[in-house]
């Protein structure tokens, strides 16, 4: 750490390279800012710093959500509308070398060489499901970085739930529709979908997850780091799920996606 005290952008390429990421390594970031520390120059130097610790040849994926409580009005505009996820996502979203995917509850921003292929055509799959950005990253050998946030944020378990058929329910009794800006100035209008659901149980996946040492740990001063592959997260997820339906699901009853998937599960003969 500089005199000081603030963390720089050469000590936190160090330190990202010294927690496991590498040149050439894609990545999805969940990330608190303030977790962190003072920073040298800010939330843009953590964006620099993850960029240049996978550079050359690597991307870096931010989850830019709005969520399905928040749907962008008149319409989502990927070049504007501000998203939800934090300091980090939302600046790094506007960097001009940095692409959008086109979709109003669930976009990301990447930073590499594959950004177009890894946030093309979003609104033909569900926004977290089989063949989403997120899905394709971890196809493609990408990781999950945790920067400072637990695996409630961890948006990949969405995408496991999703190839073991959960029987989601929404958070409203009909699913509404958003309105998009497409590249050509036409607008779309396109019905949510139950992908997201609820993440307050995710930590179970943290404890398979170390069983099978599948989360390296980091600390960069008081900020704790966990890595994982994109892909281990989706297996493990599929495994439990298939073990214990329900594994995922809170038990709030006024949680309206985990009792209706539990309901549904139960009318399948699944618990």
């Amino acid at each position: 750490m500089s005199e000081s005290g603030m963390l720089t952008l050469k000590e936190l390429v160090s330190e990202f390279r010294n927690a496991g990421l590498s040149p050439g390594d894609s990545l999805i970031v969940h990330s608190s800012f303030r977790s962190l520390g003072p920073v040298d120059g800010g939330p843009e130097t953590v964006i620099d710093a993850l960029v240049q610790a996978v550079s050359p040849g690597g991307n870096v994926m931010f989850p830019t959500f709005n969520y399905t409580g928040n749907i962008a009005q008149p319409y989502f505009d990927p070049a504007v509308t501000p998203c939800l996820t934090g300091i980090i996502p939302e600046l790094a979203r506007k960097r001009p070398n940095a692409v959008r995917s086109i979709h109003p509850t669930h976009s990301v921003a990447v930073i590499g060489p594959d950004a177009i292929e890894l946030t093309k055509d979003h609104l033909s799959f569900r926004a977290v499901g089989i063949g989403s950005p997120v899905d394709r990253l971890a196809k493609m050998g990408g990781k999950v970085l945790l920067l400072g946030v637990p695996n409630t944020s961890n948006t990949t378990v969405h995408t496991g739930e999703e190839y073991a058929g959960v029987p989601k329910v929404g958070w409203t009794e009909t699913l509404p529709y958003a309105n998009v800006l497409m590249p050509d100035g036409s607008i779309y209008r396109h019905q949510i979908d139950t992908s997201t659901s609820c993440s307050n149980a995710f930590d179970a996946v943290e404890y398979v997850l170390r069983r099978h040492g599948e989360i390296h740990d980091y600390r960069i001063g008081q900020c704790r780091l966990k890595i994982m592959q994109g892909q281990d997260v989706i297996n493990r997820v599929i495994e439990m799920i298939a073990e214990k339906p329900d594994i995922l699901l809170c038990t709030y009853p006024s949680c309206r996606p985990c009792t209706g998937a539990r309901a549904n599960l139960r009318q399948m003969g699944k618990l």
